[in-house]
């Protein structure tokens, strides 16, 4: 995934951060209140996504080793729509694993 604007899994949806349903016309329902769930608008820059998925990874797989951190690593830059060279994947588990 190369789309600079994606944050996470939410590409291609068509919804609306809850301060944008707020104003939209019909944003939040016919009647005028909250009925439709609203996303949290999360606009982090690739380092704050990087800085997250370690320290998530960190805290969930830090007993494992350095392979199966880098292969759980992988997935969840994938998953967020992050770019990170195996070489840096490779730094931070080590890191992680130490």
């Amino acid at each position: 995934m190369s789309n600079k604007d994606h944050h996470g899994q939410d590409e291609g949806r068509q919804s609306l951060d809850a301060a944008s349903a707020q104003r939209a016309e019909n944003g939040l329902g016919a009647g005028k209140e909250q009925t439709l769930p609203a996303m949290d608008q999360n606009n982090a820059s690739r380092d704050e996504k990087v800085a997250g998925i370690v320290a998530q990874t960190r805290a969930d797989f830090a007993s494992e080793s350095a392979d199966r951190i880098a292969e759980v690593l992988g997935q969840r830059f994938e998953q967020a729509g992050v770019q990170v060279s195996p070489e840096e994947v490779a730094r931070y588990a080590a890191n992680i694993s130490h």
